[in-house]
């Protein structure tokens, strides 16, 4: 009981210290829920976007299934882009986002590992050596990511015999980070997440087929307080210049 209590204190805090931060913004301002993997991407864009516009964006990135459920706990951004249409859906039953949808980006997943380790990955079905002891993937219950990659993982035939090695960061970028650092040995990721860690090796052995294609879905809120620069900015990541700035980062289009 005093658990719960404090679980339901915690989440109160946090809605209230989003209603205040966004009801703080300027007129000419929106803020943007963004799954992590975009962060690099939308850094770039924010400064074209602002100079061309003369707004002011603010990112808050995360996992897009957290950051809906911060929306439907009374955290109110303009937009949200999420990496999946679960998050998507989850806000359009409790009836939080406008109807407009932009479909913007999808991406793929990827495994990546160590140099040393590389050598001795071939496919997917190496990952059952006993000299694989920790598989990184982002939390499924926040990102979908993590949704991606254990469906593939399920539809290869190998979920069982891996579940128990599986390690889960709340993002991809966590999940990422485990490899980095030498907590994993290998990580399921999104490829535009894969090819900034400099030191992994990037193994595309990871069938498309074996997973829901990655679609990243923009949508606009009913809590907007400036919808007019937020249909604006939607509009303005299907862009040509937005799309070049993507294609940099290793996005495809839908």
């Amino acid at each position: 009981m005093k658990f719960s209590r404090k679980i339901s204190a915690i989440l109160l805090l946090l809605t209230i210290v989003f209603t205040v931060s966004c009801s703080s913004r300027n007129s000419d301002s929106i803020l943007v829920f963004a799954a992590a993997s975009l962060d690099d991407a939308l850094q770039t864009i924010k400064i074209s976007y602002e100079a061309e516009y003369e707004s002011r964006i603010i990112f808050s990135f995360g996992g897009s299934q957290k950051l809906a459920r911060q929306i439907s706990l009374g955290a109110n951004p303009d937009i949200i882009l999420s990496a999946g249409l679960d998050p998507i859906t989850f806000l359009d039953e409790r009836n939080l986002l406008n109807k407009q949808r932009y479909n913007v980006l999808t991406n793929n997943l990827v495994l990546v590992s160590k140099a040393d380790i590389a050598n001795r990955i071939k496919n997917l079905d190496d990952l059952t050596s006993s000299k694989i002891s920790r598989i990184a993937v982002a939390d499924p219950d926040t990102s979908p990511a993590g949704v991606y990659a254990l469906q593939a993982l399920n539809n290869l035939d190998l979920n069982d015999s891996l579940k128990s090695k599986v390690v889960t960061g709340e993002n991809v970028r966590i999940a990422l980070t485990y490899v980095e650092r030498g907590n994993a040995d290998v990580a399921i990721v999104y490829r535009t997440d894969a090819i900034l860690a400099e030191e992994l090796y990037v193994l595309d052995i990871i069938p498309l087929q074996a997973y829901d294609q990655v679609l990243y879905v923009a949508a606009t809120t009913k809590s907007s307080g400036n919808l007019g620069e937020a249909l604006n900015f939607c509009e303005f990541l299907l862009g040509e210049g937005a799309q070049e700035v993507f294609k940099d980062y290793g996005f495809s289009f839908p």
